[in-house]
């Protein structure tokens, strides 16, 4: 019966579609024995080429000799084991972070080695019905939305690797049932029966009594009413990705850049999706990314001050620059955006500093047509003294501003557009070869120099994220 149910789960859900090889985790545990049972019993069936991955994190005291176990099932069973030790608790005080979040790290980054140096198609974990409304309520309780409330899926990328989860149909007590019925004789984590973790206080406190006062049935409810919301949240999610391709501006492995003027026109459902997308690009694990993350972003957005940014999780920092909302990896962004004054080379991309360049080119006045990108800014060329200079802000900078007859402060023209007092001297400010400005960028340009019926070439200057 179980086995029936194992082999229509995982063709009903596509779980091996383009997959002839994978790798089982296997702790030796009830889960993972009988997936690795089940697994071998039907691997011709199924056409597939199995091995197990165990690894031993050191933190109980029976962990090695659990290690031993696993070993010497999977050689009973004839296939290959990929076998590793890690000192966790080592692990946890060097990097300061939970046991659970060490574990996780350390576990995904031994399969992925595998994977990749063995060229495995996927991963199969042995999360069951009962994982599910666990998972299900740790995410309600941490605020996580749709895709924290829709559980874990039967197929998913995690952390780049192709995970399936073939287990999910059945309940921990069938597991049992079935190791009993097979004579598996798994280990047991002790560890699962101390209420020290939030998952254990779920398993262990919480479900009993709502079983006994309100529903026996409440993990396969919860479960089943994961399917539903998984539905409805693959749906939005297809919205959102469509809206991410029509706001992004850059984006690289380091850093997103979406349009502020864009963004503040979609829905605010969808906005809070997109934050999770843009997030999840950056850093594989949504674990770490809970709502009040989203509220905080959300108050930064509506402050809409050029320089402000706030932190978020994982070392994902948000910050607001002019028309854009940039989120980035704080360890790969360069703090120095101090620069030294240089010269503008034609149809060259000169750098600036550490998060700017500008590029010039000329076009003849027919070629050009005006573009509304703030970071853009063009000039009659000919009213132009070269070479162009690219310097930060002194003392009594004035310039005309576009639109305007008299001269206006640098300074107070920061103030109006609410640059932060500490940010307004990496401002780039371009001038003519006599010191004259001609752009504060990407804030004003000089009315002295504007484009009008007479004029015959045009100068672009664009200014670029490095």
């Amino acid at each position: 019966m179980m086995k029936s149910r194992f082999k229509d789960f995982i063709n009903k859900n596509n779980l091996l579609d383009n997959c002839k090889s994978l790798l089982l985790g296997v702790s030796g545990g009830p889960d993972s024995l009988a997936m690795l049972d089940l697994f071998c019993n039907l691997s011709k069936e199924l056409n597939i080429e199995i091995a197990a991955a165990h690894l031993d994190h050191n933190f109980r005291k029976e962990s090695a000799a659990e290690a031993d176990f696993v070993e010497k099932f999977v050689e009973k069973k004839g296939i290959k084991l990929f076998r590793k030790s890690e000192n966790l608790p080592v692990i946890i005080k060097k990097k300061n972070i939970s046991a659970e979040a060490a574990a996780r790290k350390i576990r995904f980054d031994f399969f992925r080695n595998i994977i990749e140096k063995y060229n495995y198609d996927g991963l199969a974990l042995a999360h069951h019905r009962d994982d599910q409304a666990e998972t299900i309520l740790l995410n309600l309780f941490r605020g996580t939305g749709l895709k924290g409330l829709s559980g874990i899926q039967a197929k998913v990328v995690i952390q780049k690797l192709n995970v399936i989860h073939p287990m999910l149909s059945f309940s921990k007590k069938e597991i049992l049932n079935y190791c009993q019925k097979h004579k598996l004789e798994p280990c047991f984590d002790s560890s699962n029966e101390q209420s020290i973790y939030s998952r254990n206080i779920i398993r262990n406190e919480i479900f009993p009594v709502v079983e006994n006062k309100i529903n026996d049935k409440a993990r396969e409810v919860i479960s089943r009413n994961s399917k539903i919301i998984a539905a409805e949240d693959e749906f939005l999610e297809k919205l959102t990705i469509q809206k991410y391709e029509e706001i992004f501006k850059e984006k690289n492995d380091d850093r997103i850049i979406i349009d502020f003027d864009k963004l503040k026109k979609i829905n605010q459902v969808l906005q809070r999706r997109l934050y999770r997308l843009i997030y999840n690009k950056l850093n594989d694990n949504l674990d770490d990314l809970y709502f009040d993350h989203i509220l905080e972003i959300e108050k930064l957005i509506s402050n809409q001050q050029t320089g402000r940014g706030i932190d978020i999780a994982s070392g994902i920092r948000v910050e607001i620059s002019y028309s854009d909302l940039i989120f980035f990896k704080k360890n790969n962004r360069q703090t120095n955006t101090v620069f030294q004054p240089k010269e503008i080379e034609i149809e060259e991309t000169i750098k600036i500093n550490e998060i700017y360049s500008i590029y010039s080119n000329i076009l003849r006045k027919k070629e050009f047509s005006f573009n509304e990108n703030p970071r853009q800014a063009a000039f009659d060329f000919d009213k132009l003294k070269s070479p162009l200079k690219i310097r930060s802000r002194n003392p009594g900078d004035m310039l005309v501003p576009l639109g305007m007859s008299g001269h206006k402060k640098v300074k107070d023209i920061l103030i109006d557009e609410k640059v932060p007092k500490n940010l307004r001297k990496n401002v780039p400010i371009i001038t003519d070869a006599d010191d004259n400005i001609i752009w504060l960028a990407p804030y004003r340009i000089s009315d002295d120099y504007k484009i009008t019926e007479k004029t015959n070439k045009v100068l672009i200057l664009k200014l670029k994220y490095n």
